[in-house]
């Protein structure tokens, strides 16, 4: 037969279970009836539901009967029955459920009229509390992750099967004939300065062009051949290398190559 009154313990909760903190001593109520103990687990409730990740105790209610002892405490501002961890899969343990466990009677557990809550024909009114301003309803959280795996694999997906980027310029090579031409117009010695650091390229007729860089007294080091040809690109004409890089035809005198503009030299 179950007990008719209880022995029930505070820690950490204020005397009517309403408010947490560290400063509370705790408190020993040895004679609990069932109503009273209804009111408690409710007020201790309605606290939970205000705890955050700081919260100021680690409150928790003991039940002790002439045959039982039991510890409710709490979890993610939900109350827990310590010991039914395994009927909780995802959700909290109703003030029903621990009064039903606790008695040993689902008469003792329904909840008589309370003017501080709002009634609802639901019955799980009183065991699914209303979900705090600012959480994240779980649909919503489903759908972004959906549709982060949809965008992360098309993403993979195009990324696979986009063609192979090239940083060669697109051009198109001339005929032998006016390519020949096109080489015999610009054959001469460039430069961009005459110190020491600058660079120099000579176009031969043959299409050969040797490029390097002044030392000291104008001596050329680091000096290397390419081989050129006559082009357009974007309607234009220019000189190609082997490389392949493309030297633009400024002008008569004037070429450019790797963004280094070279000016005829005249000796």
């Amino acid at each position: 037969m179950a007990a008719s009154v209880y022995s029930v313990t505070l820690h950490h909760l204020s005397p009517d279970a309403k408010v947490v903190g560290h400063g509370f001593p705790e408190q020993q109520l040895a004679v609990v009836t069932v109503a009273q103990l209804r009111d408690l687990l409710f007020a201790f409730s309605l606290a939970a539901e205000k705890l955050t990740i700081y919260e100021p105790g680690v409150p928790e209610i003991r039940i002790k009967s002439d045959r039982d002892a039991f510890i409710v405490r709490t979890r993610y501002r939900r109350l827990c029955f310590v010991g039914h961890e395994t009927v909780l899969r995802g959700e909290e343990h109703s003030v029903a459920y621990i009064l039903t466990v606790v008695t040993g009677s689902a008469e003792a557990a329904k909840p008589s009229p309370r003017p501080d809550r709002t009634t609802s024909s639901s019955p799980m009114a009183y065991s699914r509390p209303p979900m705090p301003a600012g959480r994240v309803p779980r649909w919503v959280k489903l759908a972004v992750m959906v549709v982060i795996i949809i965008a992360a694999n098309g993403t993979a997906v195009w990324l696979l099967l986009r063609p192979p980027r090239t940083l060669n310029p697109t051009y198109e090579l001339l005929p032998d004939q006016e390519s020949q031409a096109l080489v015999a117009k610009t054959v001469g010695e460039y430069r961009t300065g005459s110190n020491e650091g600058d660079r120099r390229l000579v176009i031969n007729r043959d299409g050969t062009l040797r490029i390097g860089k002044f030392g000291p007294k104008l001596t050329v080091g680091d000096e290397s051949t390419r081989s050129v040809r006559g082009g357009l690109m974007q309607g234009r004409t220019v000189l190609v290398t082997n490389d392949p890089y493309v030297l633009a035809i400024r002008d008569a005198d004037t070429l450019v190559l790797y963004g280094n503009i070279f000016h005829r030299h005249t000796p």
